[in-house]
C-alpha cells in the first residue's frame, strides 16, 4: 500500500486520495515477550472523496498496509 505521511507519520495520501481528516489513531503492542513482536499505529482517517479507511504501519518492518 502506497501512503504518504508526514514527519511525524500521520498519513496525508493514501494511494491517490488525499486524507482530509483523522478520526483516531491508536498505538497497538503485543506479544513484547516473543521473538515476533507487534508493534502497529494504526489511523482511521477521511479521504476527499468521503470513504473511511484504516490503515496501519508496521513499526518492527515500517511497512503500510489497508485494514478497510
Amino acid at each position: 500500500m502506497r501512503v504518504q505521511a508526514d514527519k511525524v507519520g500521520r498519513p496525508l495520501r493514501i494511494g491517490p486520495r488525499e486524507v482530509d481528516a483523522v478520526r483516531e489513531s491508536w498505538l497497538v503492542e503485543d506479544r513484547w515477550w516473543t521473538d515476533e513482536p507487534l508493534r502497529r499505529r494504526y489511523w482511521e482517517v477521511v479521504t476527499g472523496d468521503g470513504r473511511d479507511l484504516v490503515v496501519f504501519r508496521d513499526l518492527e518492518e515500517g511497512r503500510w498496509y489497508a485494514q478497510r
